[in-house]
């Protein structure tokens, strides 16, 4: 018993260790939280592990009982992801909804195949306190008793190069491409002591 002890203690001494935990990284875990939320597809997503860490992101909110604004804005959205994706930058797109109790993910998934099928565009639903947690950290207030009270800004993020730009929507497509192109190109944050707080 003894030998085998001494075997599995050599060869767990030969695995590689993991890596250490980027310190960077969990200071960004615990602001953005790892709030679940679910996609259009039905899938619980953490917020900052599996939607932003890693990612260039563009983040906009929507409700799809608004007939005017969210509409013209995903629409744009669209047009500025695809935009950067041929200038090279290929960027995730997030929609999160204002509409929780309505907004379910069938819903959100219907209401996104009325403006294309950008391969990697997330609309999010879940937890209304949820939802308006992840809101704050971002710099939004929701509220779902009111839902067309949201703002209309893009929120654009480089997550690895802890750099992030607010877009106007009104902005030339172009130029919008252009910014988050830019944005996306931003070196990766690798030093620990770059990020200290």
């Amino acid at each position: 018993m003894i030998a085998r002890r001494r075997l599995l203690g050599a060869a767990a001494a030969l695995l590689p260790l993991p890596a250490a935990a980027d310190p960077c990284d969990r200071r960004e875990r615990e602001w953005f939280t790892d709030r679940v939320l679910v996609d259009q597809h039905g899938q619980r997503r953490r917020f900052y592990a599996d939607v932003l860490a890693g990612r260039s992101v563009l983040l906009g909110w929507i409700f799809t009982s608004c007939t005017d604004s969210c509409p013209l804005l995903a629409a744009r959205a669209l047009a500025v992801v695809e935009e950067a994706a041929r200038l090279g930058a290929p960027t995730r797109l997030v929609h999160l909804t204002s509409d929780p109790r309505r907004d379910r993910p069938e819903r959100l998934k219907a209401w996104a195949a009325r403006f294309g099928d950008y391969p990697d565009w997330l609309l999010l639903t879940g937890a209304a306190a949820d939802l308006r947690e992840v809101s704050r950290r971002l710099g939004q207030q929701i509220d779902e008793a009111q839902p067309d009270r949201h703002g209309t800004m893009f929120l654009a993020g480089n997550v690895p190069a802890r750099r992030w730009a607010r877009i106007r929507p009104d902005m030339p497509e172009g130029a919008a491409a252009l910014q988050l192109s830019e944005l996306a190109a931003a070196p990766a944050v690798i030093e620990a002591g770059a990020c200290a707080s």
